[in-house]
Protein backbone atom coordinates (compact mmCIF):
# COMPACT_ATOMS: atom_id res chain seq x y z
CA UNK A 1 0.00 0.00 0.00
CA UNK A 2 1.37 3.53 -0.74
CA UNK A 3 0.58 6.59 1.11
CA UNK A 4 -0.71 9.71 -1.28
CA UNK A 5 -0.37 13.00 1.30
CA UNK A 6 -2.58 15.58 -0.57
CA UNK A 7 -1.74 19.27 -0.23
CA UNK A 8 -4.50 21.51 -1.09
CA UNK A 9 -5.77 25.65 -0.04
CA UNK A 10 -2.24 26.09 0.70
CA UNK A 11 0.63 28.97 -0.84
CA UNK A 12 3.63 26.72 -2.92
CA UNK A 13 6.32 28.12 0.30
CA UNK A 14 3.84 26.14 2.71
CA UNK A 15 3.57 23.10 0.18
CA UNK A 16 7.32 23.00 -0.33
CA UNK A 17 7.54 23.16 3.94
CA UNK A 18 4.75 19.95 3.63
CA UNK A 19 7.11 18.18 1.51
CA UNK A 20 9.89 18.61 3.28
CA UNK A 21 7.93 17.29 6.75
CA UNK A 22 6.78 14.28 4.95
CA UNK A 23 9.57 13.19 3.08
CA UNK A 24 10.90 9.53 3.40
CA UNK A 25 7.45 8.86 4.45
CA UNK A 26 4.96 9.69 1.58
CA UNK A 27 5.03 8.22 -1.61
CA UNK A 28 3.32 10.40 -3.13
CA UNK A 29 2.65 13.65 -3.03
CA UNK A 30 -0.43 15.16 -4.56
CA UNK A 31 -0.16 19.16 -5.74
CA UNK A 32 -3.99 19.29 -5.07
CA UNK A 33 -6.50 21.37 -7.47
CA UNK A 34 -6.73 24.59 -5.68
CA UNK A 35 -3.01 25.08 -6.03
CA UNK A 36 -2.74 24.24 -10.03
CA UNK A 37 -5.80 26.82 -9.93
CA UNK A 38 -4.19 29.29 -8.05
CA UNK A 39 -0.61 29.18 -9.50
CA UNK A 40 -1.20 26.88 -12.66
CA UNK A 41 1.05 23.78 -13.42
CA UNK A 42 4.55 26.19 -13.94
CA UNK A 43 3.94 27.97 -10.32
CA UNK A 44 2.95 24.61 -8.60
CA UNK A 45 3.91 21.42 -10.10
CA UNK A 46 7.18 22.24 -12.05
CA UNK A 47 8.32 24.61 -8.71
CA UNK A 48 7.41 21.34 -6.66
CA UNK A 49 9.08 18.82 -8.80
CA UNK A 50 12.58 21.26 -9.82
CA UNK A 51 12.93 21.45 -5.67
CA UNK A 52 11.90 17.92 -5.05
CA UNK A 53 12.86 15.74 -8.13
CA UNK A 54 13.27 12.35 -6.24
CA UNK A 55 9.05 12.80 -5.16
CA UNK A 56 6.20 11.08 -7.24
CA UNK A 57 3.74 13.95 -7.88
CA UNK A 58 0.68 13.64 -8.99
CA UNK A 59 -0.94 16.34 -10.15
CA UNK A 60 -4.78 16.44 -9.42
CA UNK A 61 -5.84 18.47 -12.59
CA UNK A 62 -9.12 16.88 -12.75
CA UNK A 63 -9.16 16.65 -16.70
CA UNK A 64 -13.04 16.36 -18.13
CA UNK A 65 -11.76 17.64 -21.58
CA UNK A 66 -8.83 18.19 -24.09
CA UNK A 67 -7.26 15.02 -22.63
CA UNK A 68 -4.37 14.73 -24.73
CA UNK A 69 -3.35 18.46 -24.25
CA UNK A 70 -3.69 18.84 -20.52
CA UNK A 71 -1.93 15.22 -19.48
CA UNK A 72 0.67 16.47 -22.00
CA UNK A 73 1.15 19.70 -20.23
CA UNK A 74 1.15 18.16 -16.38
CA UNK A 75 3.46 15.44 -17.64
CA UNK A 76 5.81 18.43 -19.15
CA UNK A 77 5.48 20.36 -15.58
CA UNK A 78 7.11 17.12 -14.02
CA UNK A 79 3.95 15.39 -12.53
CA UNK A 80 4.05 12.18 -12.69
CA UNK A 81 0.34 10.81 -12.02
CA UNK A 82 -2.34 13.37 -13.23
CA UNK A 83 -5.78 12.66 -12.75
CA UNK A 84 -8.51 12.55 -15.33
CA UNK A 85 -12.82 11.94 -14.35
CA UNK A 86 -14.17 8.93 -14.80
CA UNK A 87 -17.23 10.61 -16.19
CA UNK A 88 -15.45 12.33 -19.04
CA UNK A 89 -16.09 11.09 -22.57
CA UNK A 90 -14.30 7.88 -23.71
CA UNK A 91 -12.41 9.73 -26.07
CA UNK A 92 -10.85 11.80 -23.97
CA UNK A 93 -10.33 9.28 -21.65
CA UNK A 94 -8.59 7.48 -24.45
CA UNK A 95 -6.42 10.78 -25.33
CA UNK A 96 -5.12 11.15 -21.45
CA UNK A 97 -4.38 7.06 -21.48
CA UNK A 98 -2.60 7.50 -24.86
CA UNK A 99 -0.03 10.11 -23.67
CA UNK A 100 0.39 7.80 -20.17
CA UNK A 101 1.52 5.32 -22.42
CA UNK A 102 3.76 6.87 -24.69
CA UNK A 103 5.55 8.61 -21.52
CA UNK A 104 5.29 5.33 -19.69
CA UNK A 105 3.61 6.92 -16.85
CA UNK A 106 1.13 6.54 -14.55
CA UNK A 107 -2.32 8.15 -14.67
CA UNK A 108 -5.43 8.24 -12.67
CA UNK A 109 -9.21 8.32 -13.12
CA UNK A 110 -11.21 9.75 -10.75
CA UNK A 111 -14.24 7.72 -9.81
CA UNK A 112 -16.47 10.82 -8.37
CA UNK A 113 -20.14 10.30 -9.66
CA UNK A 114 -19.46 7.52 -12.02
CA UNK A 115 -22.09 5.69 -12.65
CA UNK A 116 -22.25 1.11 -12.48
CA UNK A 117 -22.53 1.55 -16.06
CA UNK A 118 -19.83 3.79 -16.91
CA UNK A 119 -17.78 1.33 -14.69
CA UNK A 120 -17.59 -1.38 -16.23
CA UNK A 121 -16.52 0.26 -19.67
CA UNK A 122 -14.04 2.21 -17.35
CA UNK A 123 -12.36 -1.67 -16.26
CA UNK A 124 -12.74 -2.89 -19.69
CA UNK A 125 -11.01 -0.28 -21.30
CA UNK A 126 -8.46 1.26 -18.76
CA UNK A 127 -7.18 -1.39 -17.13
CA UNK A 128 -3.74 -0.04 -16.18
CA UNK A 129 -5.10 2.86 -14.78
CA UNK A 130 -5.08 3.75 -11.13
CA UNK A 131 -8.75 3.91 -9.71
CA UNK A 132 -9.88 6.57 -7.28
CA UNK A 133 -12.62 5.63 -5.57
CA UNK A 134 -13.22 9.63 -4.13
CA UNK A 135 -15.83 10.48 -1.58
CA UNK A 136 -16.76 13.79 -1.68
CA UNK A 137 -14.98 16.73 0.40
CA UNK A 138 -18.20 17.80 1.02
CA UNK A 139 -19.03 14.99 3.02
CA UNK A 140 -16.61 15.50 5.41
CA UNK A 141 -15.92 11.88 5.47
CA UNK A 142 -18.98 10.20 6.34
CA UNK A 143 -19.65 7.17 4.72
CA UNK A 144 -16.53 6.76 3.43
CA UNK A 145 -16.15 2.94 4.77
CA UNK A 146 -19.44 1.93 3.09
CA UNK A 147 -18.26 3.05 0.17
CA UNK A 148 -14.99 1.83 0.35
CA UNK A 149 -16.40 -1.85 0.67
CA UNK A 150 -18.97 -1.98 -1.95
CA UNK A 151 -16.64 -0.07 -4.64
CA UNK A 152 -14.13 -2.89 -3.95
CA UNK A 153 -17.09 -5.49 -4.73
CA UNK A 154 -17.74 -3.42 -8.59
CA UNK A 155 -13.91 -2.95 -8.94
CA UNK A 156 -12.88 -6.66 -8.55
CA UNK A 157 -10.25 -7.78 -11.26
CA UNK A 158 -8.66 -3.82 -10.86
CA UNK A 159 -4.72 -3.67 -10.07
CA UNK A 160 -4.69 -0.56 -8.76
CA UNK A 161 -7.44 1.17 -6.37
CA UNK A 162 -7.02 4.45 -4.34
CA UNK A 163 -9.29 5.81 -1.94
CA UNK A 164 -9.87 9.49 -1.46
CA UNK A 165 -12.35 11.82 1.28
CA UNK A 166 -11.37 11.17 4.98
CA UNK A 167 -9.05 8.57 5.16
CA UNK A 168 -7.87 8.16 9.05
CA UNK A 169 -5.49 6.17 10.85
CA UNK A 170 -8.36 3.83 11.99
CA UNK A 171 -9.25 2.48 8.75
CA UNK A 172 -6.22 1.98 7.07
CA UNK A 173 -7.17 -1.88 8.09
CA UNK A 174 -9.65 -1.90 6.28
CA UNK A 175 -8.10 -0.47 3.01
CA UNK A 176 -5.54 -3.12 3.83
CA UNK A 177 -8.65 -5.69 3.51
CA UNK A 178 -9.80 -4.43 0.54
CA UNK A 179 -6.51 -4.47 -1.22
CA UNK A 180 -6.21 -0.31 -1.58
CA UNK A 181 -2.91 0.25 -3.50
CA UNK A 182 -2.96 3.51 -2.62
CA UNK A 183 -4.39 5.75 0.73
CA UNK A 184 -5.02 9.42 -0.30
CA UNK A 185 -4.70 11.44 2.81
CA UNK A 186 -5.24 15.11 3.32
CA UNK A 187 -5.76 17.21 6.35
CA UNK A 188 -4.92 14.71 8.62
CA UNK A 189 -1.52 15.27 7.13
CA UNK A 190 -1.50 18.80 6.56
CA UNK A 191 -3.25 20.12 9.03
CA UNK A 192 -1.69 18.23 11.82
CA UNK A 193 -0.09 20.39 14.37
CA UNK A 194 2.87 18.00 13.39
CA UNK A 195 3.20 17.35 9.84
CA UNK A 196 6.10 14.72 10.12
CA UNK A 197 4.68 12.91 13.02
CA UNK A 198 1.54 12.61 11.71
CA UNK A 199 2.82 11.40 8.15
CA UNK A 200 4.87 8.59 9.97
CA UNK A 201 2.02 7.47 12.08
CA UNK A 202 0.13 6.48 8.68
CA UNK A 203 3.70 5.16 7.44
CA UNK A 204 3.93 2.83 10.13
CA UNK A 205 0.07 1.82 10.42
CA UNK A 206 0.38 0.83 6.53
CA UNK A 207 4.13 -1.36 6.86
CA UNK A 208 2.35 -2.73 10.48
CA UNK A 209 -0.57 -4.09 8.17
CA UNK A 210 1.76 -5.67 5.76
CA UNK A 211 3.16 -7.59 8.59
CA UNK A 212 -0.08 -9.09 9.55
Amino acid sequence: MRLQAAIDRVTVEQAAEIIEQTHGYADIIEVGTSLIKDFGLAGSVKVLKEKYPDQCILADIKTCDEGEYEFRKTYEAGGDIPTVMGFSSIPTLKACQCIAKELGKEYMIDLLEVSDEKLEVLKKEFPEAIFCVHLPSDNQGIGLEELVQHMCEKLSGVDKIAVAGGVKLDNIALMDRCGIDIVIVGGAISKANDVGEATQAFAKEIRRQKLW
